[in-house]
């Protein structure tokens, strides 16, 4: 697969401010115990942006072993970056940790719903009438932690939802408080950036979910329109599956990836006063030609 020059200039310029930018993640230490909850989740978050950003830069850049490029699993990646950065908004959108309490909060609650669920399966396909199903949810083998019949998700279920009632009360949150749906994190988001007037139509976070998000995710979760992306007509008439790109994907992925990748590690970098204006300057200054 040929590159051509600007091509080539995309990958390279991406590939320098990954470098960059995991070089000074690699620097931040963190500690536990004198961090907030809304700086703890930050740094993990900054580390899942590293990770889906340099997987992106790898799926989209040929090899002499494999001269293909994917853009489609690229903005299924891009899709969770998108999401990482409304979250990260949405966290950092109060004063208090509030936001950043209901965010991990629900992480227990999907947890609590998948044990329901799981318990749920058991009952309706029990050992007596199923006997060559194995449902035993844990650690395999003969542990004493796995979950081998329905009553035994009870347990494991109070313990959680004692943990979830503690920190609701903790961060003083009502009981049974829940994250909001993605679009509504946006428009919180908005609301709070217009109360500071600060809200514009680059940072709008409802303008990027209703335009950009629903595409991406019909990639990632291979709905009818995401298996439309990869149907392609060819000149006499006849349809094959799209699954490798041409190099003009390039041109579409990167000038999309670049900016959404900059901001996160700019806003990290800031939150822990890490931040090199003038290190920062010439990615700054790229960043600003490229974009939705």
């Amino acid at each position: 697969m040929e590159l051509s020059d600007k091509q080539k200039k995309l990958l390279q310029d991406f590939r320098e401010l990954l470098v960059y930018g995991n070089d000074e993640f690699t620097r931040v230490g963190l500690k536990l115990k004198r961090t907030s909850l809304k700086k703890r989740l930050l740094f993990f978050m900054m580390g899942a942006t590293q990770c889906y950003a340099e997987s992106i830069l790898k799926v989209v850049t040929p090899v002499k072993e494999h001269p293909a490029i994917y853009d489609k699993p690229a903005l299924s990646l891009l899709r969770s970056l998108t999401e990482n950065l409304m979250n990260i908004n949405y966290i950092h959108a109060c004063k208090t940790q509030a936001n950043a309490a209901r965010y991990w909060i629900d992480f227990l609650q999907q947890t609590v719903t998948f044990g329901n669920s799981y318990k749920a399966l058991m009952e309706k396909y029990p050992k007596t009438k199923y006997p060559d199903w194995d449902l035993t949810f844990g650690y395999g083998g003969r542990d004493k932690r796995n979950i081998k019949k329905p009553a035994d998700w009870d347990k494991f279920i109070r313990k959680l939802n004692r943990q979830i009632a503690s920190l609701q009360r903790r961060y003083k949150l009502p009981i049974g408080s829940e994250l909001p749906k993605i679009k509504e994190r946006c428009i919180e988001c908005d609301k709070f950036l217009k109360a500071k007037g600060k809200l514009n139509q680059e940072n709008c976070l409802e303008k990027l979910y209703v335009t950009y998000y629903p595409y991406f995710s019909g990639i990632a979760h291979l709905t009818a329109p995401g298996i439309n992306t990869f149907i392609k007509t060819q000149p006499d008439g006849s349809i094959r599956a799209d699954v490798d790109s041409p190099a003009e994907e390039i041109e579409t992925v990167i000038p999309v990836t670049y900016p959404l990748y900059f901001g996160i590690l700019r806003f990290f970098l800031q939150r822990f006063d890490a931040y090199d204006g003038a290190a920062m300057k010439k990615y700054r200054l790229l960043s600003k030609t490229m974009g939705f």
